[in-house]
């Protein structure tokens, strides 16, 4: 009882907040602008004190009195810490988008779509196109150094989203995020929104580094990276929205609708009912090896028929946001539009991965599946040997 009360109150805490948020909207950005520059404010803060540790020995040792050792002493061991963690930042480089990068020659169609888009929009430049294991449709901006003003583009094309959706319904997701981030109208919510990314590159790298004066930096991007995503939510789920009204310049309302009526659906199935079930089934007394990716493709196809389309709708409208999460609910995002229900029509045609990979779906269909028994390889081997380590020992008589 103590805990569901303690929960209780939590949840009333964080519905205080959404509506002081809502209330005061613009303060809240002008918070959250704040707390963004403390990132920048560290990535200057060695350098400026290794300039200014540097000056004050200086001054020291040219003082005509006698010289103060003990405090021109401090200020060296000042100076050689902040050389170097400052050569640390400067020779660190913000790892890329993990993905499996597709030329022009295999996605043909998807890179004449996003330069027709591009045409319309004037920006973002995409510099390259990767296929990611996620459901996910994204532009990951890449830091050309540790300050985080030049970057690189990436356009993350999830293989599970294009298997969910239709041509046309992906078509309009990309349409969707390049209008994002063209940021005509919304220049303040989509630098907050990248910065999450970005700040999240940050605690990656570092925390893979093993040398000694890193700590410091692993410490401090770890949280600092998930204190801003926290903090920056209602931000991100701000700028979402302008995307979709971003979409609307091109397409008709109706068909926005059911984009944004299939993004939820497909997200809601693939978290709640799909990847649970592939769980469940790889587990170490299962005899066959799954297929995940694979196994997507149809079970798409016969979970998202008409007669389920509308029991799934009822279960994705009443379902609660996460705190955590970006994307806001979908009865936000479609009220937004000038809707008040979901829809969604079935799709009885190819699905995106059919259209738009053509014959390299197979080959990345293989692949995907092949990096997921990688990845889970390791963590069905520790549950074979935890449930031999517990198997009972039966003795005779």
């Amino acid at each position: 009882m103590a805990l569901k009360d303690f929960q209780r109150r939590i949840d009333k805490i964080a519905l205080l907040f959404e509506r002081l948020i809502s209330k005061f909207h613009r303060s809240y950005l002008g918070f959250v602008c704040l707390f963004a520059l403390i990132g920048y404010a560290f990535v200057f803060l060695f350098p400026a004190l290794a300039y200014i540790s540097f000056n004050f020995i200086y001054e020291i040792l040219l003082d005509d009195g006698a010289i103060d050792w003990q405090q021109a002493l401090i200020w060296f061991v000042v100076l050689l810490f902040s050389v170097q963690l400052s050569y640390r930042m400067f020779v660190t480089r913000p790892v890329p988008a993990v993905g499996f990068t597709m030329p022009e020659s295999k996605i043909p169609k998807i890179y004449a779509m996003v330069e027709a888009l591009q045409s319309h929009f004037k920006r973002p430049v995409i510099y390259r196109i990767i296929i990611s294991a996620n459901y996910e449709l994204d532009i990951v901006k890449t830091p050309r150094w540790m300050l985080p003003i030049w970057s690189s583009n990436t356009l993350v094309i999830g293989l599970p989203l294009l298997i969910c959706l239709s041509p046309k319904q992906f078509e309009y997701m990309l349409a969707r995020r390049i209008g994002q981030f063209s940021r005509r109208h919304n220049i303040l919510t989509n630098w907050l929104y990248q910065l999450n990314g970005i700040w999240k590159q940050y605690s990656y790298i570092y925390a893979k580094q093993k040398s000694s004066e890193s700590w410091i930096l692993k410490l401090f991007y770890r949280v600092y990276a998930n204190l801003y995503e926290r903090i920056s939510v209602n931000a991100a789920r701000a700028d979402e929205l302008n995307a979709d009204e971003y979409v609307m310049e091109l397409y008709f309302h109706e068909a926005v609708c059911e984009m944004i009526t299939a993004d939820a659906l497909c997200r809601w199935y693939l978290e709640k009912r799909f990847w649970p079930a592939i769980s469940k089934a790889s587990s170490p007394e299962a005899k066959a090896l799954i297929q995940p990716y694979r196994k997507l493709t149809t079970a798409i196809r016969s979970n998202l028929t008409t007669a389920k389309i509308a029991m799934l709708n009822k279960l994705v409208w009443n379902e609660p946001v996460e705190r955590t999460n970006r994307i806001p609910s979908i009865k936000l995002r479609l009220d937004k539009i000038g809707y008040t229900a979901p829809h969604l029509k079935e799709n009885k045609g190819e699905s995106a991965a059919d259209f738009y990979l053509g014959a390299s779906l197979n080959g990345a269909l293989n692949l995907m599946d092949k990096l997921w028994y990688k990845n889970n390889l390791q963590k069905l081997n520790k549950k074979k040997m935890t449930k031999k380590r517990w198997v009972p020992i039966l003795k005779n008589g």
